[in-house]
């Protein structure tokens, strides 16, 4: 029940990452602005994920991640937050899905980075109380797989 339901939400939520982006055809890494091009890498795996292909859909989360995490260096607070936050949270993704790939040595150091960069993170002072519970909710999603309780797509 808790995977159909973390199944669910994630698909939501790439849904609606899909639906703000305007429709291309033909996405690429290069050209598009930084957040964008880790969105896009992220709307792209939704595919290689529900087609079982965990390794490959683990390398294109952790290129999102590193997409992201490139764009928080020069971004004023709120922005750079949200980069690095997703960021983080991509790698994270990535260590669990090299989990289920049964990449264990990719999925500890993955997962170790992401979770390090989470909680060194503060939120921005005018954050909504729904993005500090969403928040809070992804870094015990992370704790629980640092403790061995990993979640499964």
């Amino acid at each position: 029940m808790v995977l159909m339901l973390r199944t669910i939400c994630i698909a939501g939520i790439l849904g609606l990452a899909g639906c703000a982006q305007p429709t291309v055809r033909h996405l690429s890494d290069a050209g598009a602005p930084c957040g964008e091009r880790a969105t896009q890498i992220i709307a792209q795996n939704v595919n290689t994920i529900a087609h079982h292909r965990y390794a490959q859909a683990s390398a294109a989360a952790e290129r999102a991640a590193r997409a992201s995490l490139s764009c928080g260096s020069g971004a004023p607070g709120a922005d750079a937050f949200a980069d690095k936050w997703r960021g983080a949270n991509e790698l994270v993704v990535a260590a669990e899905l090299a989990h289920q790939a049964s990449d264990d040595a990719r999925a500890h150091r993955l997962l170790h980075e992401g979770y390090a960069i989470m909680h060194g993170l503060r939120p921005p002072r005018d954050a909504s109380a729904m993005t500090s519970s969403l928040i809070a909710d992804k870094l015990d999603g992370a704790r629980r797989d640092l403790a061995g309780q990993w979640a499964y797509w």
